[in-house]
């Protein structure tokens, strides 16, 4: 089959693309799909997302199961549908629209005849040719509007000799290129060390701005060996990411790769002028990847986790850091088949099949087994669990391609043929309420009252988003709704499309939620403080100096560092607050919600603690958060407003200023409730001698005004762009399947127990021995009570006086204690 496609752009033609195969596979994936597009112009095309294919003379386009459909000719469709010239294909609900130009049938093409190959772009060909300038010419697979083409007609190994990448004489050696935001110029860094380290701390060879918070001390580091080159993170907080993608292990490099330290963080690209010419991939037996490089043994042992390769422009100019993340699937990280294998292991040691990074990990955490056509999963002993369809499991568990699998922040799938698939979804995390309605007992007059009125809206991934409103607006019962604390009467609350409601046991390990009071022990020092936390909710495998690393960083991202030794109870109110919020950055979540951060903070610390959640959010996670004050609003990516429960506006700040006509955010609120005081204000009220009747009624009056008012900016702002583009189209792509009953929840084992129970002990104990003063009057009161009912008890008291004694020291030291 020969099948010609061109993108249409409003009935305009982009290119034409001609294909001489059996099967044309369309996606974002430039490793498995012939026509690709880019994920960040075109965020709902999946990886493999749909496919041409010749069937009993037909031309038939099917769907690859992707996440947002596939649509010919405007209608969905779930099996392959026949597609005729002037079709058109569309990816996603507002994705790219394809047009099928011309069909034809031909004979197949000989995949090895060299004038078939003529002037085939290879992914890593074409990333290397532009650093090693030895190719003919030709355009980049990856053009200006986001698309690319591949013909697969045969590996690069395979290509005609003139065609072969031919290794560059050129003695210059290798370097980074770190962009500078100041100048806006990239300066080098060259790569003449066996090991160069990248990092905040003064002792690593390329040095980051100390401002970078997003940076770790010491991050990663690049190594060489001969004329190649592979960086490993340092177990940094942020991670890093390698042309887009987060890496676990040591992944190979090649010129023209883009290195990002976290998410948001500063970008380096290497360039190396001699590139080796390229080999057949090596994979570790059974991993699936586009993209795992053949990596020479002095560089150790390499992490099975893979990285999907990327096309990165590597033209010359001046280096410009990547955008933040585009809500997208989550990461495949890697497929391992189970080949002669009867069981995979998972875990963080590094003798599991399955690696996976992440202190919630044990380190022999899961096991998938193959037996007898069937895969089941089994929780090997782990600490925090395994999850299949929201349900920790206790023992085996057969599982199918459709269950979602989930141990900590990675999802998996399980299957005969494919083996065992890993997700990663750090970063990664959208947050979609549907029809949200929160009703609660009207404790007053009787009836129910509903807090929240239908609301729906879609938070995407490492957003800032702020939830305003006048007090009773219903901000905190939107927040607790959304974070599973209080769920909803009704609708539905998605992470990732899974239903929050339903997998809240297994979602909750991602989500941090920090509340308006703080609740840490005063006595204990920072230090102490995170390094219970850490004993109590990491993995209790985790060693010691894994522990003091991950506090230590989470420390340093929110300014702690000078503080470590000093008590709680002697920091200010600011600093207090960074505690809160650093014990929730101990397990790294993917969504941090706070409720009213800043309240009884001063405009200094506030606007500084706002900065700090601005950082949070730009390293890589989702923050929400309630808040009365209006100073620091434009730090926020979108605002949620709400009136009485209703969703009145829900856009960037700017964009809220505009829609209530108010010329500053401070004169938000009085923008919203002007029309609520203009129409009481044209009602009598009630005279100083009114009955309870008549003062009742005025009240439900004036509750009806308000409630009416509130729907006209319901109303208005449903007829606005803003609402179809923020609300209406991102919850358009989403299931709409009934919410399945939630799993049955499992009691902790007896091991966990013991063990939270030690932990509680000896965080007590500390606090007690702290606290000198008091231990000295609980110590000290016990002789002298016992003094004086020696004085009081004698031969000729009453028999049972002592008895009576006895009790009122009882009842003394149970109520001095408590009294504390």
């Amino acid at each position: 089959m020969k099948i010609v496609l061109a993108e249409d752009r409003g009935g305009k033609l982009q290119g034409e693309h001609s294909f001489a195969t059996e099967v044309v596979r369309v996606g974002r994936d430039p490793a498995e799909c012939h026509y690709f597009f880019s994920q960040e112009q075109w965020p709902m095309v999946s990886r493999k997302h749909a496919e041409f294919r010749l069937e009993n003379g037909r031309c038939l386009v099917a769907d690859t199961n992707s996440r947002f459909g596939t649509f010919v000719n405007g209608e969905k469709v779930s099996t392959p549908v026949e597609v005729r010239v002037g079709s058109h294909v569309q990816l996603g609900a507002g994705g790219p629209i394809l047009r099928v130009v011309s069909i034809e049938q031909t004979a197949k093409p000989d995949a090895q005849n060299p004038s078939d190959l003529a002037g085939v772009t290879t992914l890593r060909e074409s990333q290397e040719a532009k650093a090693a300038e030895s190719l003919t010419p030709k355009a980049s697979p990856l053009q200006e509007d986001g698309i690319g083409t591949r013909k697969m007609s045969a590996p690069l190994s395979e290509l005609p000799p003139e065609n072969q990448l031919k290794p560059s004489a050129s003695s210059v050696p290798a370097y980074v290129e770190l962009f500078d935001s100041d100048t806006g110029q990239a300066k080098r860094i060259h790569l003449d060390r066996e090991v160069t380290r990248l990092g905040r701390a003064p002792d690593n060879e390329v040095l980051i701005d100390a401002d970078a918070a997003v940076v770790s001390r010491h991050h990663a580091e690049i190594k060489k060996s001969g004329n190649q080159f592979a960086i490993t993170d340092l177990k940094s907080f942020n991670g890093t990411l390698v042309n887009g993608q987060r890496i676990a292990g040591t992944v190979q490099l090649f010129s023209g790769d883009q290195i990002q330290l976290g998410v948001g963080g500063p970008v380096l690209r290497l360039i190396d002028p001699a590139p080796p010419a390229p080999r057949q991939q090596q994979v570790r037996p059974g991993i699936q990847s586009s993209a795992q490089p053949n990596i020479p043994p002095e560089f150790g042992q390499i992490a099975a986790m893979a990285r999907r390769e990327t096309i990165v422009a590597s033209g010359t100019g001046t280096l410009k850091p990547t955008s933040r993340p585009t809500p997208a699937e989550p990461q495949l990280l890697a497929r391992l088949s189970f080949d002669n294998r009867a069981q995979l292991s998972i875990g963080r040691a590094p003798d599991n099949d399955i690696r996976l990074d992440g202190l919630q990990i044990s380190n022999h955490h899961a096991r998938f087994a193959l037996n007898n056509g069937v895969v089941t999963v089994e929780d090997t002993g782990s600490t925090n669990g395994v999850y299949v369809n929201g349900e920790r499991i206790s023992g085996r568990r057969q599982v199918q391609l459709s269950d979602v699998i989930q141990i900590g922040p990675f999802v998996l799938q399980g299957d005969t043929s494919q083996g065992v698939a890993v997700y990663d979804t750090r970063s990664k995390t959208r947050i979609d309420g549907i029809n949200i309605v929160k009703m609660v007992p009207n404790r007053a007059g009787g009836g129910t009252i509903k807090l929240l009125d239908d609301i729906g809206l879609t938070i995407q991934p490492n957003e800032f988003v702020g939830l305003l409103g006048p007090s009773g607006a219903g901000k905190s019962t939107l927040m607790d709704a959304l974070n599973g604390m209080r769920p909803a009467s009704s609708g539905f609350v998605l992470i990732n499309n899974l239903d929050l409601y339903r997998h809240l046991d297994s979602l909750k390990q991602s989500i941090g939620y920090v509340p308006q009071d703080d609740i840490i022990h005063r006595e204990l020092t920072v230090y102490r403080t995170l390094y219970y936390v850490a004993r109590l909710r990491l993995s209790r495998d985790v060693s010691g100096r894994e522990i003091d690393q991950i506090v230590n960083e989470v420390m340093d991202v929110t300014g702690l560092s000078e503080r470590r030794d000093v008590p709680v109870a002697q920091l200010s109110g600011g600093q207090r607050k960074r505690v809160s919020i650093a014990v929730e950055l101990i397990t790294k979540p993917s969504v941090i919600f706070l409720d009213e951060p800043t309240s009884g903070l001063d405009p200094a610390t506030e606007e500084k603690i706002m900065k700090l959640f601005r950082q949070i959010a730009e390293s890589g996670r989702t923050v929400i958060l309630t808040t009365h004050a209006m100073e620091n609003v434009k730090l926020f990516d979108k605002i949620v407003v709400l009136m009485r429960g209703k969703l009145v506006f829900y856009g960037a700040p700017q964009e809220a200023l505009s829609h209530v006509k108010a010329e500053s955010f401070k004169d938000l609120y009085d923008k919203l409730e002007a029309p609520v005081d203009q129409q009481i204000a044209t009602i009598a009220p009630p005279p100083s001698n009114a009955s309870k009747a008549q003062k009742r009624a005025f009240k439900q009056q004036r509750e009806q005004i308000a409630e009416q008012v509130a729907d006209d900016w319901k109303r208005k702002f449903q007829h606005t762009d803003m609402y179809r583009r923020n609300v209406v189209e991102p919850l358009s792509v989403l299931p709409r399947d009934g919410r399945a009953p939630a799993p049955p929840k499992r009691r902790a084992t007896a091991v966990d127990v013991v063990r939270q129970w030690g932990t509680l002990t000896r965080r007590y104990l500390e606090v007690l021995s702290r606290d000198k003063f008091n231990l000295l009057i609980l110590f000290g009161q016990a002789p002298i009570i016992a003094f004086l009912t020696y004085l009081v008890v004698g031969a000729k008291s009453p028999r049972d006086f002592p008895y009576f004694v006895l009790g009122l020291v009882a009842l003394w030291f149970g109520t001095s204690v408590a009294s504390r």
